[in-house]
């Protein structure tokens, strides 16, 4: 007897278990692998994965108020209700960086949808974006103006929390809920009752009471960085603007890395001149071999598509280095200051410059306490980093022939 299919005959019976045992081999392999107690945890494989995942968080809950930040002030949308109602929304993304992170970190590790949650609301819950305290009988709830008839608990969002304990309680959801799916079977059918309760309040509890001291630890490396700075600026501005010129295009968040250490001050304007710097030298090597759109998505932010090429040839970061040194001097000679959300940024939505020149309200003269005009802004961020970049690509690619704008090319 003989099968026809797409108009080949089968030879024998044989022949067809083998080919469906095939086929079934080939299903089997295209499966998404989920996170579950099989999944092996390998240190390095882990940390990048929080890693990441934070990176991710972060961008997604800075990025939206950052940017539209100055767009609904200055337009004229801020006195509009449809612009405080989205001024408000987006300045909500930042109290949810927590949230954020853990529900990114989660994702990374591919758990389901009951994990992601459990993992993402302990994250948020200890990391003090979101604060809680017990209000009296007759407290007035300044929403609906109703006084309560018994004590109960208000909750008010508080900034962005702190990044560092986020990621320390993310990662230790992904574990406990590793060890509960490899020993206890992930709760097996009361999954959805006992994950939320043990391994979203455990940890949320966990994380909740290391929060003060992972707090100390983080005060203190950003005191360290400002009183460096103030001790001597220039060098330091050098050293910090070098720093995040490599680190905007390492798969590691600069925008993370200013809100975990509370970098402001000039520490803030040194970073994001060293953000810019990058961003200079991608854009003189790109224009001559990449797409226009490549160029385009670069100047808007994208340094971190271009790891492949400059990873692929390590020498590409020397122009990055010495563009930093040179633009971090004028930040230390004209007192370039930022706030820790804009010290990643650079030319992003051009945050980082407009921060510098524009005294906002909100920002507390602790974190910053003087502001440039705007011609020293057009002299400083633009015409000594675009000098600078030429200096970098002149010496290394022209004189010392360390590299070419080929090296550059890059799809994204």
């Amino acid at each position: 007897m003989s099968i026809k299919a797409d108009g080949q005959k089968w030879a024998t019976k044989e022949s067809q278990a083998v080919r469906n045992e095939e086929y079934a081999r080939k299903a089997s392999e295209n499966i998404p692998e989920t996170f579950s107690g099989t999944t092996e945890l390998k240190l390095k494989d882990f940390f990048f994965k929080v890693l990441s995942g934070s990176a991710q968080g972060i961008l997604i809950g800075v990025l939206p108020s950052a940017v539209m930040k100055y767009i609904i002030q200055y337009s004229g949308l801020g006195t509009t209700a449809f612009g405080a109602n989205l001024s408000a929304i987006l300045t909500l993304f930042t109290s949810l960086i927590p949230f954020l992170i853990g529900m990114a970190v989660a994702l990374q590790f591919k758990m389901k949808s009951l994990d992601v949650g459990v993992v993402a609301i302990a994250t948020a819950a200890a990391s003090g974006s979101i604060r809680w305290a017990q209000a009296p009988v007759g407290f007035m709830n300044p929403v609906t103006g109703i006084r309560s008839v018994a004590p109960a608990n208000v909750y008010i969002a508080s900034g962005a929390g702190d990044v560092i304990n986020a990621m320390i309680v993310a990662a230790i959801a992904v574990f406990v809920t590793w060890l509960v799916a490899r020993y206890l079977k992930g709760f097996g059918s009361v999954a959805i009752i006992l994950s939320p309760i043990v391994v979203g309040g455990g940890v949320g509890l966990i994380g909740k009471v290391i929060a003060p001291y992972v707090g100390d630890v983080t005060t203190w490396i950003g005191n360290l960085v400002e009183a460096f700075t103030n001790f001597a600026p220039i060098p330091m501005a050098i050293l910090i603007a070098m720093a995040f010129s490599i680190i905007i295009i390492t798969p590691v968040s600069t925008v993370g890395i200013a809100l975990a250490i509370s970098l402001s001050g000039i520490g803030s304007g040194a970073a994001a001149m060293g953000v810019v710097a990058t961003t200079i030298v991608l854009l003189i090597n790109s224009w001559r071999v990449n797409k226009p759109g490549v160029t385009v998505a670069i100047a808007l932010g994208a340094m971190k598509g271009m790891m492949p090429s400059v990873f692929a040839k390590p020498v590409t970061m020397l122009p990055f280095l010495l563009s930093a040194a040179i633009s971090g001097i004028p930040v230390a000679l004209f007192n370039i200051q930022g706030t820790p959300t804009t010290a990643g940024f650079g030319y992003i939505g051009l945050v980082s410059p407009i921060q510098s020149m524009v005294k906002d309200p909100n920002v507390p003269a602790s974190v910053m306490n003087h502001f440039i005009n705007p011609m020293i802004a057009i002299v400083a961020w633009l015409i000594v980093p675009i000098i600078a970049g030429f200096i970098a690509q002149f010496i290394f690619s022209k004189l010392l022939k360390l590299y070419v704008p080929a090296d550059f090319q890059q799809e994204l």
